[in-house]
């Protein structure tokens, strides 16, 4: 399994779009929508501030899907260096327990 990133593939099943790139997909709609608006003279406050609540929201929700893919892909990585899982060349340090006082 690899992370996000533009044509790696998750599971060998399809491929992972990385946010940087579905962000842009979304910015470049907007701006669509907002020339062809202004082609038909129909562009107005309303249309701008609709275009910037979706571009702000769909941003919002694509940070967050990337963060949770990063910390499950860290974590999986992490548990399976425990379990004595292969490394593939990372080194793993032990931390010694704490001194009791």
């Amino acid at each position: 399994m690899r992370s996000e990133g533009t044509g790696e593939w998750v599971d060998g099943s399809e491929p992972v779009i990385g946010a940087q790139e579905r962000l842009a997909d979304v910015l470049a709609a907007a701006v669509e929508v907002a020339a062809e608006s202004g082609e038909s003279g129909t562009y107005t406050a309303e249309v701008a501030r609709t275009l910037t609540a979706v571009v702000g929201k769909v941003g919002a929700r694509i940070a967050v899907e990337a963060e949770t893919r990063g910390f499950r892909s860290g974590w999986g990585e992490a548990i399976a260096l425990a379990s004595g899982g292969t490394d593939d060349g990372a080194q793993v340090f032990r931390m010694a327990a704490a001194p009791e006082q």
